[in-house]
């Protein structure tokens, strides 16, 4: 993993910003060897350099001033020495004693210093955020990667509609599919929904025809039970000449019947109770089946508790060699939870089915008593029958004669009774036919409403035959071609959705901690220097990669056109922010025992070396001329530093302060 992009080591100015500053001084160079005319007054600024170094022990002279600087200065001496002497053969006596006067003033400048060295340009110290980084790479992937697979198989493809990278809406058609053999499909479910319902129709006219035969057996059968009525009649006429004979033995009769109703009142009675004795002893049987039913269900209960228990302890073993997940243990867990409550709920069922069998218990004891208390009154009853029959049977001897006459009248009813039991069954019979009919009609409308649905369902597949996206999104892949035959299990595109991607970086486990979700982060490619954005970091993943010991972290990135799956990027997150203070970075100059120094304009433009520590480039691009540093240590706020010349001055120098441009 890259680091060094934007951290400095504690003392040490980049590469670049050297290279930059030795670029700055070689312009200072020719600056500081001009030679300076003030009024009759001629000096040579490398000259005064020379004698300031000499005299300054605390800081060395700069490598820059090396062989070819002395070469310059001598050549400059020599030209002007050239110049002094042409006016010395050339001029008259004035002249002469003018330039003796020049050049022992020359002499005198040099001697007393009072002058400026050179004009350099100053920035003031300046409060600064300071954001600590962390720089990482990582690939660009997709957000949300959807397949897009058909919804009909063993379909060719026909059309493909759009291309990768091409920008797609929901619905949006994609491919279009071989729909001959469907609409065919489609023509044949129609031809059986018409056959179908024309059976529909022809069963109905059997339903009419069947029904008509109904009425027919209705109207026969209110015939014979009207012949049946005029018998009755007769029969009625009959009876009332034997009433007469007859009433003496109604009045026994009556008085036996009422013996008779007693007593069926009283077996009745005991029937009930003994059918109620058979309930009870019924419903103690189920209750005493219950128990051994919930002693079977509670030892199976308490099997199932101890092998969950088994399970459970082999998971607790399992899980702690890491063999298996949490939830793998928890399922373990609640498992031994439903068994000891199922152990519960069969041992609450055992009590409940013991009650019951002591409910059963108490039930046929009542029913016993009540089948004795029943038997007494039946005994009583049939003996009330006995003297009741005995006076009946004398009052039916004055009967018989009676009955002889309307013997012949009952068999008569018993032929009219006979016509209207067999007009019944014709009745019965004309309905089955028409319950049959209805049944077939039901059939019939049931085959064409599977016809209609198998008819819905070609016409679905139809419509499946457009395969469409499932969102918003970029197609990123697309695998379908003309000709091949579609499968459920094959896809045939991919859509990144809404076009959202994502950075995925891998961290160090051992700069983890300094990520955190929600930060900012500054992306850039070495591929393609147009790609300068910002992100934020959504996610860190929960697990480190064992082998690489780095973890990955997901950066959320805005919709940009330059951006595509894959691409390699850098990134920068921030990790730290913090106030402190800066300056342009040429005014640090790095010395040769890896130290920095900074040119501080002190009272009267005198400069004075400061040593300073550095830390961060506070740049936020390439512009590394204009770039500013960050000062750990050795300077103050609003202080005044040398920027342009600081390379050739020396402790003490006098400057002459230019605004930049």
């Amino acid at each position: 993993m890259e680091m060094g992009a934007s951290k400095l080591r504690k003392g040490i100015i980049p590469e670049n910003i050297r290279k930059k500053q030795q670029s700055d001084h070689l312009d200072d160079c020719h600056q500081a060897e001009i030679y300076k005319i003030d009024g009759p007054t001629l000096y040579s600024q490398a000259e005064e350099d020379e004698e300031v170094v000499s005299d300054t022990k605390e800081f060395p002279p700069q490598k820059n001033r090396g062989g070819w600087q002395g070469l310059i200065v001598g050549i400059g001496i020599g030209v002007v020495a050239g110049v002094v002497s042409m006016q010395l053969v050339f001029r008259p006596g004035k002249n002469t004693e003018t330039n003796t006067t020049s050049t022992q003033t020359i002499t005198d400048a040099v001697e007393t210093n009072l002058t400026p060295t050179m004009s350099v340009t100053v920035a003031n110290v300046e409060l600064a955020t300071v954001e600590s980084t962390l720089d990482a790479t990582g690939s660009v992937v997709a957000f949300d990667l959807l397949p897009v697979l058909p919804q009909a198989n063993g379909l060719q493809i026909q059309q493909v509609l759009v291309e990768e990278g091409e920008r797609v809406t929901v619905s949006q058609v994609m491919a279009i599919l071989d729909d001959s053999v469907l609409k065919s499909q489609i023509n044949q479910a129609k031809s059986k929904v018409e056959s179908a319902s024309s059976e529909v129709q022809q069963r109905k006219a059997a339903y009419t025809k069947t029904k008509v035969g109904v009425e027919q057996a209705i109207a026969a059968r209110e015939q014979a039970e009207a012949d049946r009525e005029q018998i009755k009649a007769a029969i009625a006429q009959a009876k009332a000449g034997k009433d007469e004979a007859i009433a003496g033995w109604k009045q026994t009769k009556a008085s036996r019947d009422d013996a008779i109703a007693g007593l069926k009142e009283k077996q009745a009675s005991r029937n009930d109770a003994v059918a109620a004795l058979k309930q009870a002893q019924a419903g103690r049987n189920d209750a005493l089946a219950s128990v051994a039913q919930t002693e079977a269900k509670l030892a199976e209960a308490k099997a199932n508790e101890e092998q969950a228990m088994r399970d459970f302890e082999r998971y607790q073993t399992l899980k702690t060699e890491g063999v298996i997940s949490s939830q793998e243990l928890e399922t373990r867990s609640t498992a031994v939870k439903t068994a000891r409550e199922g152990v519960r709920v069969a041992e609450a069922n055992i009590d409940s089915a013991k009650a019951k069998v002591d409910i059963a218990d108490a039930n046929v004891s009542s029913a016993k008593a009540k089948i004795e208390i029943a038997d007494a009154n039946v005994s009583s009853a049939k003996a009330k029958v006995d003297i009741a029959s005995s006076n009946v049977s004398s009052a039916e001897a004055r009967v018989e004669s009676a009955k002889a006459n309307i013997s012949s009248a009952m068999a008569q009813l018993r032929s009219a009774e006979a016509k209207v039991n067999s007009a019944k069954a014709n009745v019965s019979s004309a309905q089955a036919e028409v319950e049959s009919a209805l049944s077939n009609i039901d059939s019939a409308i049931a085959n064409v409403s599977s016809d209609e649905a198998r008819v819905e369902e070609k016409q679905t597949q139809l419509a499946q035959t457009l395969v469409k996206a499932p969102a918003d999104g970029i197609v990123a892949e697309r695998i379908a071609r003309v000709g091949d035959v579609t499968s459920s299990s094959k896809m045939l595109f991919s859509i990144i959705k809404d076009n959202q991607l994502e950075l995925q970086l891998e961290v160090p486990e051992t700069q983890l901690p300094q990520v955190k979700i929600g930060t900012k982060v500054q992306i850039s490619s070495d591929a393609d220097s147009r790609i300068k954005m910002s992100g934020i970091v959504r996610e860190i993943a929960p697990l480190v990669d064992k082998k690489t010991r780095e973890a990955t972290v997901k950066i959320d990135l805005p919709n940009s056109n330059l951006l595509r799956p894959g691409m390699f990027l850098r990134a920068t997150i921030t990790t730290e922010t913090n106030q402190g203070l800066k300056i342009p970075a040429k005014a640090v100059l790095p010395q040769a025992d890896g130290k920095s120094i900074v040119y501080v304009l002190q009272n009267n433009n005198q400069v004075k070396a400061i040593p300073v520590e550095v830390g961060e480039i506070l740049s936020k691009n390439s512009d590394l001329a204009n770039a500013k540093i960050e000062i750990k240590a050795g300077l103050n706020l609003g202080d005044s530093v040398i920027i342009s010349g600081a390379g050739y001055l020396k402790d003490g120098d006098i400057v002459r302060i230019i605004e930049q441009n």
